[in-house]
């Protein structure tokens, strides 16, 4: 949602810093995964990526436990720590309306990081009258978003204030430094603030090696021999450190709000009545995406309960989603929550609808034939799923796998093609083609053995104990059938961190001119496929 390419970029410095204000919502990924499952999020839990914790909520953080932690030993501390994923996709779409209720007041800014807002202050000051009108109005702007921490900080320089910002306090969660105490504040940093900066932990090491605890005394080394010993991150960070920072030239551009929200006076408990509220709300989201010449292919449906509860879904559609087919989407998941639930729901106080990674309208103009299929075959589809239920009516697409049936992926009619293993991919183990017509879901017992009635077996390597003259389905009382052709062994090996797997594929043909494709597995013979 936010454009942070050019964070990456290297951002000019100048010896007369800009003043800046940095806005801080402290453990912003902990607020947003509140917002998101309501009163069904648990009371102490953590967020994890790669295998350690990246933001520890507030009850966790009393039993001990600390972001970078790993998992096993935050449970450690923690018994009853629940473990979520860190989903930085979220952080970013819970703090999109807390950037537009800024930007009423400060229309240019730059999103550090989902939870850390930065803008020039002059001008606002200017507009307001002096630099704490302007704080004042944001605590009171972010009061009215709901936001339960927000900390501001004003100095010279982005990086003296953003520090600031993290000096703050619940107490004292607004501290305005002036240029004397910019710099005397940056002298009292550790050296690991200006390390973190750019990207150079082992900097601080070194620095504490050689007794440089504070960004004072690195400020005072000469800077051409800091140059030469650190590179050009020394270089920068060395300017940081003397209080030269970067001025803000460059502005994030904030979200265009592409999402509804329909809220039900009183709560309501009936599909019906919730989908024709729903409705003018969805009417309301396809005209902005119209207006703003987008389309979008997914969309994020919100149901909040009286009670609190939050249920979240996301919706694919093969092609663009219009007001049918968003009202559709909610019906569905109203129905599935429902479904969900061992008594009848509480009732519905909101419904929320968003539309998710929008796209140019022109990008899916479409062709001389039309995008969609006939409107008669949509038409009739779409009926038959309106009275069967959303997975009343599927579709198959071919994918990638070594299994026939894994290269199945069966999905509702409407919905987008999911991401699953690529076709091009090469796949060992793989029988030529042609493809068998009728694939088994679950293969079928088999018995394969000579002409004296002797089981057939294959070895490790894929040689047949002896040849193969007979076979017949184990599932069924049918008679033994002659083989009068055979082919293989196709050897399929996977891996123990896939689904450990060593079979070998035979193809036959019996004498009712019946084509067969068996595996042969430890457990014994197995009837994958037929060709018809």
């Amino acid at each position: 949602m936010f454009d942070t390419r050019w964070m990456t970029a290297s951002i000019p410095l100048s010896t007369r810093p800009a003043r800046a204000l940095v806005v801080w919502c402290p453990n912003w990924s902990i607020e947003a995964v509140r917002r998101s499952m309501g009163s069904a999020a648990p009371s102490a839990f953590a967020l994890v990526r790669a295998g350690r914790l990246v933001a520890v909520c507030e009850t966790a953080a009393q039993e001990a436990v600390t972001v970078g932690l790993r998992v096993r030993e935050a449970q450690v501390r923690c018994p009853n720590l629940v473990v979520l994923q860190h989903d930085p996709a979220l952080d970013e779409r819970r703090f999109a309306p807390v950037l537009r209720a800024v930007e009423k007041l400060v229309p240019h800014m730059q999103v550090l990081r989902p939870g850390t807002i930065a803008m020039r202050i002059a001008g606002a000051s200017r507009f307001y009258g002096s630099e704490d009108a302007v704080v004042e109005s944001l605590f009171d702007q972010l009061s009215d978003t709901d936001v339960p921490d927000a900390r501001i900080a004003v100095a010279e320089g982005l990086f003296a204030a953003e520090q600031a910002a993290y000096a703050t306090t619940p107490e004292r969660p607004f501290v305005n430094l002036s240029a004397d105490d910019t710099h005397r504040f940056l002298r009292t940093l550790p050296v690991e603030a200006v390390a973190q900066e750019i990207d150079q932990l082992d900097l601080a090491k070194t620095l504490r090696r050689m007794g440089i605890r504070n960004l004072g005394g690195f400020a005072r080394l000469p800077r051409q021999q800091v140059h030469a010993r650190f590179g050009e991150g020394g270089l920068r960070a060395h300017r940081l450190a003397s209080g030269q920072d970067a001025p803000l030239l460059r502005t994030s551009p904030v979200p265009t709000d592409l999402s509804v929200r329909a809220v039900c006076d009183p709560p309501a408990t009936d599909t019906a009545t919730i989908t024709h509220w729903v409705r003018v709300h969805c009417e309301q989201l396809t005209e902005r995406l119209r207006r703003a010449g987008q389309v979008c292919h997914e969309i994020r449906v919100e149901l909040r309960t009286e009670a609190g509860v939050v249920h979240e879904r996301r919706w694919r559609h093969t092609w663009p989603f219009g007001v049918d087919d968003m009202v559709e989407r909610v019906r569905w998941q109203l129905d599935d929550f429902d479904a969900e639930q061992q008594t009848r729901f509480d009732a519905i106080s909101s419904v929320a609808v968003a539309a998710e990674s929008p796209t140019a309208a022109s990008e899916h103009a479409q062709g001389l034939w039309g995008e969609r299929p006939d409107r008669h075959i949509v038409h009739a589809l779409t009926s038959l799923q309106h009275e069967l239920g959303h997975s009343g009516v599927c579709s198959a697409t071919l994918v990638g796998g070594r299994l026939l049936h894994e290269r199945q992926a069966i999905r509702p009619w409407g919905d987008a093609a999911p991401a699953q293993a690529r076709l091009e991919q090469p796949w060992p183990g793989t029988v030529p083609g042609p493809a068998p017509a009728t694939v088994f879901r679950r293969a079928r017992p088999a018995e394969v053995s000579t002409d004296d009635g002797e089981a057939v077996g294959v070895d490790s390597r894929g040689n047949l104990s002896r040849p193969p003259t007979h076979w017949r389905p184990a599932h069924d009382r049918s008679p033994r059938r002659r083989i009068v052709a055979w082919n293989g062994p196709w050897p399929l090996r996977q891996h123990w961190w896939q689904k450990p797997l060593q079979v070998n594929r035979f193809q036959i043909i019996d004498d009712a001119s019946q084509a067969w494709l068996l595996i042969a597995a430890p457990n014994g013979w197995w009837i994958e496929a037929r060709y018809d």
